[in-house]
C-alpha cells in the first residue's frame, strides 16, 4: 500500500484540527454552565445572608418582647413592694426586682449585640448584591462570547471536515480499510510523524525495515503502538 508523505501529513493535520475544534466546541457549554453555577452560588450565598438577617431580627424582636414583659413585671413588683405588709415581704420583692433588673441588663446587652450583627450582615448583604450583579454581567458576556466562538468553530469544522472528505476520496483503495479502522478507533491519534528514527507517537526506536518502507512511501504502522507513520516535511 503506497501512501505519500504529503498525503499522510495532510490527513493527520486535518484530523488534529477537527479533534481540536470538537474539543473547543464541547468545552463551550461547560464554560456557560460554569458561569451559571457561579451565579447560582452567589445567589445562594446572598440568600443565606438575608435569611440570617431575618432570623437575627426575629431573635431581636423576641428578646425585646421579653424585655418589655420583664420591665412591666418589675413595674408590677414595685407597686407590690410599696404595699408590702412586712419587712420580709418587702425584702423578697426587692430581691425579685433586683434579679429581674439584672436579667434585663443581660438581655439588653444581648439585644444590642444582635442589632450590631444585623448591621454587619446588612453591609455584607449589600456587598453580596453588588458581587452578584458583576457575576451575572460576566455570565452574559461569557454566553455571548461562547455563542460567537461556537458559531465560528462550527463553520470552520464544517469546512475542514469537507476538505478531509475530499482527501479521503482520493486515497488508494487498498489503504482505505486500514485508514478507516485506525481513525475510527483512535481518531487524530491514529497517525504520527517520524521523529528521526523513532515513532513520534510512542517514541520507540524503529528498525531499518520500517524506515526503509517509509522511504519508499509505503503505508507503514508503528510496530509498537500501531500508529500510521509518515515522514515530516523537510
Amino acid at each position: 500500500m503506497n501512501l505519500s508523505d504529503s498525503i499522510a501529513r495532510n490527513l493527520h493535520q486535518h484530523l488534529v484540527q477537527i479533534a481540536d475544534m470538537k474539543t473547543q466546541i464541547d468545552r463551550g457549554p461547560r464554560q456557560v454552565k460554569a458561569a451559571q453555577l457561579q451565579v447560582e452560588t452567589a445567589k445562594d450565598t446572598l440568600q443565606k445572608c438575608k435569611d440570617s438577617i431575618k432570623q437575627k431580627k426575629m431573635d431581636a424582636d423576641r428578646k425585646q418582647l421579653q424585655l418589655r414583659e420583664r420591665e412591666a413585671k418589675i413595674h408590677e413588683w414595685e407597686g407590690k413592694m410599696n404595699a408590702a405588709k412586712n419587712n420580709r415581704e418587702f425584702q423578697a420583692i426587692k430581691e425579685q426586682i433586683a434579679a429581674d433588673s439584672q436579667a434585663n441588663s443581660v438581655l439588653s446587652d444581648e439585644i444590642l449585640e444582635i442589632l450590631e450583627e444585623i448591621d454587619s450582615l446588612q453591609i455584607e448583604s449589600k456587598g453580596l448584591e453588588e458581587k452578584l450583579k458583576l457575576i451575572e454581567a460576566d455570565k452574559v458576556k461569557t454566553e455571548a462570547t461562547i455563542s460567537q466562538k461556537l458559531a465560528g468553530l462550527n463553520v470552520d469544522l464544517e469546512r475542514v471536515e469537507g476538505s478531509l472528505a475530499v482527501l479521503e476520496k482520493d486515497l488508494p483503495a487498498d489503504f482505505v480499510v486500514l485508514y478507516k479502522r485506525l481513525v475510527t478507533n483512535r481518531g487524530e491519534d491514529s497517525m504520527a510523524a517520524l521523529d528521526d528514527v523513532s515513532c513520534g507517537g510512542c517514541y520507540t526506536g524503529l528498525p531499518p525495515k520500517i524506515l526503509d518502507s517509509l522511504r519508499k512511501e509505503q503505508a507503514t504502522p508503528c510496530p509498537s503502538c500501531g500508529r500510521l507513520l509518515y515522514r515530516p516535511e523537510r
